[in-house]
């Protein structure tokens, strides 16, 4: 039987699939502005894989609870928590995404880890020896730079980024895209050079929308992991070991 995972982000909605007989399935979306009724989200589930019946429990992790209104209530649902992480020593206002994403970069891992999740914000997150939450770090992402350049400025246009471009740029397109993906990389580095000189060789994740962009500008680093689904695959880890039923 397949098992719908869904993370509930600022921006998107970030769905998977995972079942016994095939690979994972992702994929995202733009939050619905209506609740869902519960023959819309059959309906929209089945375009991704047919085999989906209505009665197929969603594992949620959400970081906007008042998104969760939007899905149908008679749907089977298991809405993780912050305590349902094997995560000790989180602080309580620690993001449910950030603690489930690093405890499965744990287990795939294993411990001391760092993840970095370069979404609509970019986390960086620790965890020591003892799988303990052990600090991070919270800045702007690059979607959110490149937009506060542009509303925050009378004269800069706004710029999309889907590739890394030369470091000194020539227009002011490429200088504002410039600034903003080298300032962030720089920016990364700095946390991975201070983490990795108490932890030497051990893996670092790079996961969210531009986890992969921004991890090309540190290739020369090593045992870097480009994950994207790290998330979808920990709120799965963590709703089959719960086995609870839905709320």
């Amino acid at each position: 039987m397949s098992r719908l995972v869904l993370a509930i982000g600022n921006s998107r909605w970030h769905w998977g699939i995972f079942s016994r007989n095939h690979a994972p399935q992702f994929w995202d979306a733009i939050a619905p502005r209506q609740p869902f009724s519960r023959s819309e989200l059959a309906t929209f589930l089945q375009a991704q894989d047919p085999a989906i019946v209505a009665d197929t429990p969603i594992a949620i992790a959400s970081v906007v609870p008042q998104q969760l209104a939007l899905l149908p209530e008679d749907w089977p649902q298991r809405r993780l928590r912050l305590r349902d992480v094997p995560l000790t020593n989180c602080y309580p206002q620690l993001g449910l995404d950030r603690a489930i994403a690093l405890y499965e970069a744990g287990c795939q891992a294993g411990w001391p880890v760092l993840m970095i999740d370069c979404g609509t914000a970019i986390t960086v997150n620790t965890a020591d020896r003892l799988g303990r939450f052990a600090g991070g770090a919270i800045l702007p992402g690059v979607a959110l730079q490149l937009r506060s350049l542009a509303q925050g400025t009378a004269a800069l246009p706004s710029v999309e980024i889907s590739a890394e471009g030369d470091r000194w740029g020539m227009n002011t397109q490429s200088a504002i895209a410039s600034g903003v993906i080298y300032g962030i990389a720089g920016a990364l580095r700095g946390f991975i050079e201070d983490w990795r000189s108490r932890h030497p060789q051990r893996a670092i994740y790079f996961t969210g929308g531009d986890g992969e962009l921004l991890a090309k500008l540190l290739t020369d680093l090593p045992d870097i992991r480009v994950e994207p689904h790290l998330l979808l695959h920990g709120i799965d880890r963590l709703a089959q070991a719960r086995m609870t039923d839905p709320d």
